[in-house]
């Protein structure tokens, strides 16, 4: 039994592949074009997917989306109808997103993970020049049923003939596709779960119950009320507004007061049964539509703030403008706001459920500050967060969901790490070297990480490419820039070197998982670094580069049984130093991750990186 699982038409594009219930691959299409964040049709995740099982796309007996069209399809048409009416009753002007639609044939693009240019706010929804009330509802109708059907834009990204697809077609409602993922391949028999993002099928957040081989849907908040537009339209705000940036918000916070916080819960403001509002004066994603272009490519959003936004905190910063205190105290004001909102969310969903185990999906679970606060919040004890639990990882979601939840197989998988992407042959990495002309040691197994070690704590910096790439956002050992976190230095050193990012975010430090507890306040395991807990005092001035400014990591616990190569490289320079942590950032510059040996080489050959280890092979700068 083969599934193939796809995320697109918008951010992250991505795909997986399912074997008789085992993940095969998966994997982003930014990793082989190199365009962060690729939205569009993930043609070459596909193909890598394909090759990885050994099968041509006619031998795939299941394939599906993580996208319904039809879902909610009663709600979609009555919000469209109520804002046609107010907008046909005020000034009857035409939206920019109703001129762009009008040229481009009404296209329509999925749910994203931060919140913009669903189809929830795409419509032009006056009837002066544009389709009316009746033309939306007809447009609703008849994109749903394009969407509905993969075939064709699959058999031409392939070059197949569409008559030889023989799988069967699935449409998976978006927030479902996300708790799949995050509950079938779980550890856990029976869990709460809770799916938090921008938009999906008009649905923002979605918590359920999962037993076996279902789910079961508990409660939903629905568009246009949504955390993950709140986010968003601050981070814009306060000058950065490329898709991913919220992450930088995060990092930001603790530099500052939440003296804003009583504005942010007028903003987002929490009702019974788990429930939130938006005030929607600060926004303006449910009137006028947002607008969100990328050409296969990077997607650009509109603006989604209002002038509300200026009216209570001032002029926005322009990006790239200085960073003052007043960015500070509303990157922290807005994040002690979402941690709020989500255990508001949390403490509902286990009242209704008696459960301690938790699955957590969304794009707002990336969100390593507010996941790292949940077991002192809640009355959680075990968190399985999705390791690509933004919309990337609904690919995956959508195998399971057939799998486990239609076609009701038993489960058997357990998603330890993230490692599902391509892995490179000695071979293979010694051809690319020669292109490259570059002189290359060869050691044995036990011998590289040895080498690293020392070379790790000589104070250089090392790029470190072993085995399969990982499959979501973070770098966890395979592809990473590893460096000694006893230096506070380093943290310059990376970003003049290689990163050219803020000075105020933070860098990760890996640590053996049986030592944890030595160094941090909790020892939850966190192996894919979705959480972050306290240091230490006594610990911090021991590991300066990865302790942030309020005394926080964000930190991956790192296992044997998981990465066996990285845990020996964090051991052998365990035993050179005494500290089994590392610091370990992506193996990037301003792009994708690294995947290929290629790409290794030229970010190495670009950057002022000192050393780089692929595979068995090291590369020294002259």
């Amino acid at each position: 039994m083969v599934i193939l699982g796809i995320n697109a038409y918008h951010g992250d594009a991505a795909a997986a592949l399912v074997r008789d219930g085992k993940i095969v691959a998966a994997v982003e299409e930014e990793r082989f074009n190199r365009f962060k964040h690729c939205a569009g049709f993930p043609t070459e995740a596909i193909r890598y997917c394909l090759q990885a099982a050994g099968i041509e796309i006619e031998a795939v007996d299941h394939i599906g989306i993580s996208r319904d069209p039809s879902a909610h399809l009663h709600k979609k048409i009555l919000f469209a109808a109520t804002r046609a009416a107010k907008q046909a009753a005020g000034s009857g002007r035409q939206t920019a997103v109703g001129r762009k639609q009008e040229a481009d044939g009404r296209r329509q693009t999925a749910g994203s993970t931060i919140a913009v240019a669903t189809d929830e706010n795409r419509d032009d929804a006056n009837g002066n020049g544009g389709p009316g009330i009746f033309g939306q509802i007809k447009d609703r109708l008849s994109n749903a049923a394009k969407v509905r059907d993969l075939k064709d834009d699959l058999a031409r990204a392939l070059a197949v003939s569409k008559k030889n697809l023989r799988a069967q077609f699935h449409n998976i409602e978006h927030h479902r596709a996300h708790l799949a993922s995050s509950f079938f391949v779980s550890p856990f028999e029976r869990a709460a779960l809770l799916s938090i993002d921008g938009f999906g099928d008009f649905i923002s957040t979605m918590w359920a119950v999962g037993e076996r081989n279902s789910i079961q849907v508990l409660g939903q908040v629905e568009y246009p009320h949504s955390t993950g537009i709140v986010y968003t339209a601050t981070t814009q705000f306060i000058g950065f507004p490329h898709y991913g940036d919220e992450g930088k918000v995060m990092g930001l916070a603790p530099y500052g007061r939440p003296r804003f916080i009583k504005e942010f819960r007028d903003i987002i403001r929490t009702t019974e049964g788990g429930q939130f509002r938006l005030n929607l004066d600060y926004f303006r994603h449910h009137a006028e539509g947002v607008d969100m272009t990328w050409d296969q490519g990077s997607p650009v959003i509109g603006r989604i703030f209002s002038d509300e936004f200026a009216r209570t905190f001032g002029p926005p910063r322009q990006p790239g403008g200085t960073l003052t205190e007043r960015e500070q105290d509303i990157a922290a004001s807005l994040q002690l706001r979402l941690e709020e909102v989500g255990f508001h969310v949390l403490n509902h969903l286990h009242e209704q459920t008696g459960l301690t185990d938790l699955g957590l999906s969304g794009g707002v679970a990336y969100n390593s500050v507010m996941n790292g606060k949940i077991l002192l919040n809640t009355p959680f004890r075990r968190v399985f967060v999705q390791p690509a639990a933004g919309d990337s990882g609904t690919a995956l979601g959508v195998c399971y969901q057939i799998y486990n939840g239609i076609l009701n197989h038993p489960r058997g998988e357990v998603m330890e790490g993230a490692y599902a992407g391509p892995e490179f042959s000695d071979e293979e990495i010694q051809k690319q070297l020669r292109i490259s002309d570059l002189r290359f040691e060869t050691y044995s197994d036990r011998e590289v990480t040895e080498h690293a070690a020392r070379d790790i704590a000589a104070g250089l910096v090392v790029g470190w490419f072993q085995g399969r790439m990982e499959f979501g956002p973070r770098a966890l050992g395979n592809r990473s820039i590893v460096v000694d976190p006893r230096r506070a230095e380093m943290k310059d050193i990376l970003n003049d070197r290689i990163k050219k990012r803020e000075p105020f975010r933070p860098f990760a430090p890996s640590v053996l998982e049986e030592r944890t507890g030595d160094y941090f306040e909790q020892m939850h395991p966190a192996p894919t670094m979705l959480m972050v807990y306290q240091i230490k005092p006594e610990r911090r001035a021991e590991i300066p580069a990865v302790t942030h400014v309020d005394g926080s990591g964000r930190l991956q616990t790192v296992s044997k049984s998981v990465n066996p190569r990285y845990y020996q490289l964090i051991s052998d320079f365990q035993k050179l130093t005494g500290v089994p942590i590392v610091l370990n950032t992506s193996f990037n510059e301003n792009e994708p991750i690294v995947c290929t040996p290629r790409h290794a080489i030229d970010c190495f050959l670009k950057t002022r990186m000192d050393v780089l280890y692929l595979g068995n092979q090291s590369i020294r700068r002259s």
